[in-house]
């Protein structure tokens, strides 16, 4: 399931030197979650998983990895195992002075994103 994954400084900063993410929670699209949106199209409920997981952190992840869903209607998602570096799709960063504007990266591109997060 793909998973969008808000992350701390210091998770992402670990990320990058062992090359696995340690996260306890996320967010999807899940069933019951879409129903509540007014929408289909699969781009526009990403976009909008993204600001419910952008509430708990400028720094979002979005990795396909096996996860259990806690609230369907929220989209919240437990994960139970470490995410490998190749399971990393997207890296998502917002300013202080943006909070609700994030920007894409992808998944190579770490360094880049905390520069912007930091900015």
């Amino acid at each position: 399931m793909r998973v969008w994954i808000p992350v701390s400084v210091e998770q992402f900063n670990e990320f990058k030197v062992v090359g696995i993410l340690t996260a306890n929670h996320g967010y999807a699209v899940t069933e019951g979650w879409a129903q509540t949106w007014d929408e289909s199209d699969p781009e526009v409920l990403e976009a909008e998983i993204l600001q419910v997981a952008g509430i708990d952190s400028r720094l979002v992840v979005v990795a396909e990895c096996q996860g259990d869903v806690n609230n369907a209607e929220t989209g919240q998602i437990s994960i139970p195992n470490p995410i490998a570096k190749a399971q990393i799709q997207a890296i998502f960063a917002a300013t202080e002075a943006q909070p609700q504007e994030f920007l894409w990266f992808g998944p190579t591109e770490p360094e880049e994103a905390l520069v912007w997060h930091s900015s």
